[in-house]
């Protein structure tokens, strides 16, 4: 389950719940971002290749995540452009993920750009708009031709009790992995990140 806390905030099991229901039809697109701007620090973790440093792997994975929850599966097509700046990270990029049925994910991440960190869930009858989706506490449903529905769920403490119970209900189940978040799909995930690294020139010391 690795630290995708997000997963377990009580109002993305609604969002699960619409997208199931199929209360905006058939999903066909979804977009977020996820950047924030600071300082250059050439020996802090987020400027330091030796540190997996870069926006990819600390708020990148939440964007390529959420797209995995909300399609499935692995992409069949990726494709993406980063800019790398001065300390060799990736300072900020744009993705496009494609999936089997033709289904986009428009996403875009950085550490030295600030975003509104929104997700949009889009289908053939309406959509779902989650603001700051990483540690979301409310939703929008929006089906053509009726009134919003909005959603709010406040969560406990900074949210990530909510995974540590996921654990807990496992360990008493007898369970060696969450449902919500299987080794499978950890694996689908760093794949689709190490593709996008390849295609960028992205490299850490660690890599074989």
């Amino acid at each position: 389950m690795e630290a995708m806390w997000t997963r377990y905030l009580p109002i993305m099991y609604k969002v699960r719940e619409w997208v199931s229901s199929e209360a905006i039809g058939e999903v066909r697109l979804m977009t977020a971002d996820f950047g924030f701007r600071t300082s250059i620090n050439a020996e802090g973790r987020l400027f330091d290749l030796e540190l997996g440093g870069g926006a990819l792997l600390d708020v990148g994975v939440y964007v390529v995540n959420l797209a995995s929850m909300i399609f499935g599966g692995t992409p069949n097509r990726i494709t993406g452009m980063a800019h790398i700046g001065e300390t060799g990270v990736d300072e900020q990029s744009a993705m496009i993920l494609g999936y089997k049925n033709g289904e986009l994910a428009v996403l875009h991440t950085a550490i030295r750009t600030n975003t509104h960190h929104e997700a949009r869930i889009i289908g053939t009858k309406g959509s779902i708009v989650i603001p700051n989706f990483w540690r979301a506490s409310s939703a929008t449903l929006q089906v053509d031709g009726k009134e919003k529905e909005i959603i709010e769920i406040p969560f406990d403490g900074n949210g990530y009790c909510y995974e540590a119970r996921e654990v807990e209900h496992c360990l008493r189940e007898g369970k060696l992995q969450s449902d919500l978040m299987t080794w499978d799909e950890s694996i689908s995930v760093l794949k689709t990140m190490d593709e996008l690294r390849k295609q960028w020139g992205l490299k850490y010391p660690s890599d074989m």
